[in-house]
């Protein structure tokens, strides 16, 4: 199992958009949103290289983080997830604002992120 990652808005003066699936959509749909604050790690292209963010309480149980325990290299050190994804360096870390995706089954499955260049 492999995360995707699909940027979505793409733009040096307005910021990013990135949607990453933990898990294929075709295998969860997501029931709510929990917003989160996540550092990114960007290269000079604006691909996403590193991801963290702190797990809200509600999200910490074995059941929520099960799918993003599959994926390597991942690590989760109470509170943080640490994610790092492969073939990608990133050059800058940036605050963004980020919602989880969870599914019916309380299992975070995606996390959408939008990042914007500080004035």
């Amino acid at each position: 199992m492999s995360i995707h990652v699909q940027r979505e808005t793409s733009d040096i003066e307005l910021g990013y958009e990135y949607h990453v699936d933990f898990l294929p959509h075709s295998e969860s749909d997501v029931s709510h949103l929990v917003p989160v604050q996540a550092a990114v790690s960007l290269s000079e292209t604006g691909d996403l290289a590193d991801i963290s963010f702190i797990v809200p309480k509600a999200c910490r149980s074995d059941q929520a983080l099960s799918v993003i325990r599959k994926h390597q290299p991942t690590a989760y050190v109470a509170p943080r997830v640490f994610l790092t994804l492969p073939n990608t360096t990133g050059d800058a870390v940036a605050h963004a604002l980020a919602e989880l995706e969870v599914d019916n089954l309380g299992r975070i499955v995606g996390m959408q992120i939008r990042w914007v260049p500080a004035d």
